[in-house]
């Protein structure tokens, strides 16, 4: 009897170790993704001079409502090389969240991409020597951009996290996930 006892003992904890173990894990929450809601480029030309032109959406990029969107127009003298660096912030924040620390943290996760429309002549950007991640993988926080003829266009920046090609020069080519998508008016003059 009491062997009979003990083996039904053994066997209860056994049965309840098996289904404890056997449950389900409960999947772990998503990391959220931070509120952008300001890209700022910062470009520096000859001298020093530091111009800066802001896209700015109110509820953040990629919201369901976009609120009050602010785009300045890059205003360039044509034929001229700068320097340029990408600024994201949360707006929304008080006091403002600088995103780019966070990004810059996670650049082996990020890519900064610049399409210009047209992509030479007048009304034309053209990029070069972009940051590099820890790979050596481009990045492009900080870029060198020249400007094309007179003319207008358009710059499209895109922040995509977890790119699948850091070295794509189109959003589908890199893949991944758009955390920002802006476009700005351009006119070389």
């Amino acid at each position: 009897m009491k062997k009979i006892a003990l083996v039904s003992v053994f066997s209860i904890v056994a049965l309840s170790m098996t289904m404890t173990s056997c449950k389900k894990k409960e999947d772990p929450k998503p990391d959220e993704q931070e509120l952008i809601t300001t890209l700022k480029l910062n470009v520096t030309g000859s001298g020093g001079v530091v111009r800066t032109f802001t896209y700015k959406v109110e509820n953040g990029f990629g919201g369901t409502t976009s609120g009050t969107v602010q785009i300045d127009t890059i205003k360039l003298p044509a034929g001229q090389t700068y320097s340029m660096t990408a600024e994201i912030l949360n707006e929304k924040a008080n006091p403002v969240e600088n995103v780019t620390d966070e990004v810059i943290s996670e650049k082996d996760e990020h890519l900064l991409l610049y399409i210009s429309t047209p992509s030479s002549g007048a009304g034309s950007l053209t990029f070069s020597n972009g940051s590099k991640d820890s790979k050596n993988l481009p990045f492009n926080q900080t870029i060198t951009m020249v400007s094309g003829a007179a003319g207008s266009g358009k710059l499209q920046v895109n922040l995509i996290h977890a790119p699948t090609d850091k070295t794509a020069t189109t959003t589908t080519g890199a893949g991944g996930e758009t955390d920002v998508e802006a476009t700005f008016p351009v006119l070389i003059q």
